[in-house]
């Protein structure tokens, strides 16, 4: 029997934040809106698409199985693809700009590259608080550009504390609202607030400068610009360029093509003290002229050269402590790229991989413990109940997916044994020998 989905008038959903810097994404209003109905997402959206009257053209599918894991990622960015999955949205949303809910206001002035990102990232504090006023999922954490959460000074996390899970698609099995896309248990616990890194400075201020510009999504317009020459604009701007070569480490030929060009307007923004929305338009004023002193911009033309000895004992320290980090976040809190960690200290790297290794493995026997206790006990309960254990049963109650049920053989072949003193071997044999009539 087929599920009904509900009618239109009882599924409108209100988009949360409009107006402000944490504006709820286009996503998280399709969850929302799925949530509210009886049949999984893939099914709730291919539904829509078929009430929708009005259409984009755009020349692939967008609502396969497999288009929507590969699209969805991009359904609040500048491109066709964001309109193409807002129009059947807004039949099922009470609101008339529900462009504020994507970046669509900025087509032209911003880059896609590198905008979005294509796994999630969330704030664990802010779920966790979003709970007596309405869970949702902010378009700032969608934005590549914003690596930590601007309220609460912490950096957004992107592994599921219970499965360990890491790099999450946007879209996954269990497509809800702040829950975990493969064991779609909620991430806003206190067990996942705790241990949470405190975000830098430079980070902070960043996101803040996005959340700016974010809370002008509702009214932003601006036909007349080309976002294109905004940067060749910037860089003529005294203090532009100094700034670009001390906030990223790298060269003005090569930022571009290795930072996502909000990044680098944010970092603009966000040393200059000036909104994020004008240095997108070009209307920076000029260091000198901004009324700011030298020493709250601390601009220098030329990098000093780094201390290795002194980075070198603080990855000692980093790298023998108790609680083990890895490489990427050692590197991000030492300032350095893992390219030169590598070089300079290959054995504190070869000890932080055995450590990880060692974590994993640990990690791996304690789940396929636990898993093996929960098979056991689903294989007992079938046979005292008098049905045959199939793998399809003991996965749908030991709750462990059917494909990986092949690493248990030895488990299984053991109660078996238990049961009746055969293998599975030995039952496959006797029944091609002794067919059943």
């Amino acid at each position: 029997m087929q599920p009904t989905i509900p009618s239109r008038k009882f599924d409108l959903v209100e988009p949360i934040g409009i107006g402000t810097g944490l504006v709820e994404s286009s996503l998280s209003l399709w969850k929302r809106a799925a949530e509210r109905t009886s049949v999984g997402f893939g099914d709730f959206v291919r539904w829509a698409f078929s009430q929708s009257t009005t259409s984009v053209e755009y020349p692939y599918k967008v609502t396969g199985q497999g288009a929507l894991r590969r699209n969805f990622h991009g359904s609040e960015g500048l491109s066709t693809l964001a309109k193409v999955y807002l129009n059947p949205l807004r039949n099922l949303v009470a609101s008339d700009c529900i462009e504020a809910c994507t970046l669509l206001r900025f087509a032209g002035l911003l880059s896609e590259f590198l905008l979005l990102r294509i796994y999630r990232a969330w704030c664990p504090l802010c779920l966790e608080s979003m709970l007596s006023t309405g869970v949702y999922e902010p378009l700032l954490w969608r934005l590549t550009a914003a690596m930590a959460c601007p309220l609460h000074e912490v950096d957004l996390v992107t592994v599921c504390h219970i499965c360990m899970a890491p790099q999450q698609e946007v879209i996954g099995r269990f497509a809800r609202v702040g829950c975990c896309n493969r064991c779609g248990k909620w991430m806003g616990t206190r067990e996942a607030t705790g241990g949470l890194r405190h975000a830098n400075e430079f980070e902070i201020r960043m996101s803040q400068s996005i959340m700016g510009l974010l809370a002008l999504t509702a009214e932003f317009e601006c036909h007349s610009h080309d976002g294109r020459s905004t940067l060749r604009r910037l860089l003529a701007v005294n203090g532009v360029r100094d700034i670009l070569i001390l906030r990223c480490g790298i060269s003005p030929k090569t930022y571009l093509r290795r930072l996502p060009r909000l990044a680098v307007l944010a970092t603009i923004a966000s040393v200059s003290g000036q909104p994020l929305h004008r240095v997108i338009l070009g209307q920076v004023v000029p260091w000198g002229d901004g009324g700011m002193s030298s020493s709250e911009i601390s601009v220098r033309k030329e990098r000093s050269p780094r201390d290795w000895k002194s980075i070198g004992r603080e990855f000692e320290i980093i790298a023998s402590a108790p609680t083990f980090i890895n490489l990427r976040d050692t590197c991000k809190r030492l300032n350095i790229c893992p390219k030169s960690a590598r070089f300079y200290f290959p054995d504190l790297v070869a000890r932080i991989s055995e450590r990880g290794r060692l974590l994993r493995s640990e990690r791996a026997l304690v789940k396929r413990k636990t898993e093996s206790i929960r098979l056991r006990e689903a294989f007992r309960a079938l046979i005292a109940s008098g049905e045959y254990p199939s793998r399809w049963k003991l996965a749908k109650i030991s709750e462990i997916h059917e494909r990986r049920l092949f690493k248990f053989d030895d488990v299984i072949d053991e109660e078996w044994g238990r049961v009746d003193g055969k293998t599975a071997f030995q039952r496959i044999r006797c029944t091609s020998i002794y067919p059943i009539n």
